[in-house]
């Protein structure tokens, strides 16, 4: 399936979300001609011990590295409307045609939270939606596209290594990044490693 987009915004719970599942997408993207938009709508989980100020400094980095627009939430507490709203204003403010953000199907209730966010900003928008997979997402995902992201793979690597104060999580660990990466239909692909998505088109 070949896609193309001028302006992407990429919604995010915590610091490194966007980098972990859809930066190959959002690369290859951007080697297209798109320009890409991220927002972080939290430094990190309610009971994280490294949320905050640090999370910030190295999600900084790893968006700059690779190029993108980044946004922060002003807070840290899910704050439902305030978060609608700066979506809202992001997607009208650079008129944005596709928003890429967590599935439903995770078992990460922030993850969860985020995408009710995010389904209520965009509604009735006729903007393109982009459901992407996480560590947490669950079996119920089924995902209708693959993107190869071989020659994303180490700079994939280097910037998820940015976030150093996640680096004891063991999917953080440089073999589960690529384990992450090479479980679905490869034999329907050329490619080592994948990145997968559940495209929902031009919502009413």
């Amino acid at each position: 399936m070949s896609l193309q987009f001028k302006r992407i915004l990429a919604i995010g719970a915590h610091p490194d979300d966007i980098e972990y599942s859809c930066l190959g997408f959002l690369l290859k993207q951007k080697a297209l001609g798109s320009t890409i938009f991220a927002y972080v709508a939290s430094l990190g989980g309610k009971n994280d011990e490294t949320s905050g100020l640090e999370r910030k400094v190295e999600s900084d980095a790893a968006l700059t590295l690779n190029g993108f627009k980044k946004f922060y939430t002003p807070n840290n507490d899910f704050n439902y409307f305030e978060i609608e709203a700066e979506i809202r204003d992001l997607i009208r403010k650079f008129n944005i045609d596709c928003v890429l953000v967590h599935s439903p199907l995770d078992t990460h209730q922030d993850h969860r939270i985020v995408y009710d966010i995010a389904l209520s900003a965009i509604r009735r928008t006729g903007l393109s939606l982009i459901l992407y997979k996480s560590v947490s997402t669950t079996r119920e995902f089924v995902p209708n596209l693959q993107v190869g992201v071989d020659i994303y793979m180490d700079l994939k690597i280097k910037t998820l290594f940015l976030h150093k104060s996640q680096q004891n999580k063991i999917y953080m660990q440089k073999s589960m990044i690529e384990s992450f990466h090479t479980h679905y239909n490869i034999f329907e692909g050329s490619q080592k490693f994948y990145e997968v998505y559940t495209i929902n088109s031009m919502l009413d």
